[in-house]
């Protein structure tokens, strides 16, 4: 055989002989067959990030749905599926380009999936939603602060120290605060309770839900006991918002009604998670506690000095601070105006941008020691969807306190003649307009002038 005809068959595709299989192969076709398969495995790549691109987009809505965020509204959900979709689009659509796009495509896919799980990560902890989603109509909250430390929850019983109704008109971005002493002698509205059943406001907390029963757990009637003391009651709110209710008579058929308790410890915590609080005080004094405000008594006591004027408190300073009134003439008079003023400078620092935004973290900081029935996300939703507003410069926060007379009358609760404050009909009549005017839609300019002729009537 010619060495022409063994060459030609050395070359010829199939033939296996000593030469390696690539002999006679072109280096240009050889090149072309290692960048098919680079780009294969390219493609490959590609692919799986896709398919950990929509896992990721499917878990975040999907959690989003869960977690109810009242925040997040329909208009909101539509946007952030419309850009996840598009985002999934443009990455199958460049990975099927050039190689340069396809690498840019790997690296937006790669951005998309660690932002989403960075998303997913804060939202887990937050608590699911269930509570009453606020809207942008008039409404009603019962503030308390309940007299315990430590863990607090719905079950918890206990005297009310605060006792605030937050009046709150959304379209004249009005909040009006109407404090009761907390000795005023009330009429207790409670389904275990007879009629014209007196008692003072913080012991109405006491009540529970209004409904009390006895040693085997059998719910009684008002027949079933003399002193309230001598039966139990089921945890909850309904007596002392139905005595208030009552007391100022709103209509809570056309207005919602909600509830936000803390207990001590929850309302210095609060104040420490936001930074601390600026309050102006009215009179100079100094105050030694009567407990340690911790989740419990460790038996310390301290004394704190105010000073008059603007003053950076801390929680437990402010807590004191909202608790005395020993040290003033007016006694629990004072006290009112006091608490008023640690609230309008709780709301004010909860009101914040930064607050806003962070609001899962105060929540946290807070939750063993507060309960309340609001959706707290639809009030932040509420609050960014004001704040967006042409016409919005801020809350116009007003406050008004009812007066009584000092005296000494017998306790449904518990049979005792004890000190309380006897309610003054005009006050409370003060209240009931102040009130109307704000669910109504009056000027904050005409409310803050009503107060003030209303203040110079009762000496204020």
């Amino acid at each position: 055989m010619s060495k022409k005809s063994h060459s030609d068959i050395d070359t010829n595709p199939g033939y296996y002989g000593y030469s390696s299989e690539t002999r006679g192969v072109s280096k240009s076709s050889y090149k072309k067959q290692k960048k098919n398969k680079t780009s294969g495995n390219g493609r490959a790549l590609g692919v799986i990030l896709v398919i950990l691109q929509l896992l990721a987009s499917v878990s975040f809505v999907g959690l989003i749905l869960y977690k109810q965020l009242a925040f997040i509204t329909l208009t909101i959900l539509s946007g952030i599926i419309g850009v996840l979709l598009v985002l999934l689009a443009l990455v199958f659509y460049m990975l099927r380009q050039s190689k340069r796009t396809q690498t840019a495509a790997k690296v937006i896919s790669i951005l998309v999936i660690l932002i989403l799980a960075a998303l997913i990560y804060l939202i887990v902890p937050i608590d699911r939603m269930s509570g009453k989603k606020i809207s942008s109509d008039p409404f009603i909250v019962f503030v308390s602060a309940n007299d315990t430390f430590g863990e607090f929850s719905q079950d918890t019983i206990g005297r009310s120290d605060t006792n605030i109704l937050a009046v709150v008109n959304p379209k004249t971005y009005t909040v009006l605060m109407i404090s009761t002493p907390r000795d005023y002698y009330v009429p207790v509205q409670a389904k275990s309770v007879a009629p014209e059943s007196y008692d003072k406001l913080t012991h109405v907390s006491l009540y529970g839900n209004g409904i009390a029963y006895n040693k085997d757990n059998q719910d009684v009637s008002a027949s079933g006991w003399q002193w309230a003391q001598e039966v139990n009651w089921h945890p909850g709110n309904d007596a002392i918002m139905d005595t208030l209710q009552y007391l100022y008579g709103f209509d809570t058929d056309s207005h919602d009604y909600y509830y936000v308790k803390l207990n001590f410890t929850g309302f210095a915590e609060l104040i420490d998670a936001l930074g601390g609080i600026t309050v102006n005080v009215d009179t100079s004094f100094s105050t030694r506690t009567y407990a340690s405000y911790g989740d419990r008594d460790n038996g310390e006591r301290k004394t704190y000095t105010y000073t008059k004027g603007k003053m950076k408190m801390d929680g437990s300073t402010a807590l004191t601070f909202a608790r005395e009134r020993h040290s003033f003439g007016s006694g629990d008079m004072q006290r009112n105006q006091n608490q008023v003023k640690v609230l309008k400078a709780i709301e004010k620092k909860l009101l914040s941008g930064t607050t806003l935004f962070n609001y899962s973290n105060v929540i946290d900081a807070i939750q063993k020691s507060f309960s309340t029935d609001i959706d707290i996300s639809s009030m932040v939703n509420l609050q960014m969807s004001l704040s967006s507003k042409r016409d919005y410069d801020g809350w116009n926060i007003m406050s008004f306190g009812v007066i009584g007379t000092p005296s000494r009358e017998v306790l449904t609760f518990n049979g005792l003649s004890k000190s309380v404050v006897l309610q003054d009909k005009d006050s409370i009549n003060r209240a009931k307009n102040l009130i109307s005017m704000t669910l109504e839609g009056e000027t904050p300019d005409a409310i803050k002038q009503q107060i003030k002729t209303y203040n110079k009537e009762q000496g204020n």
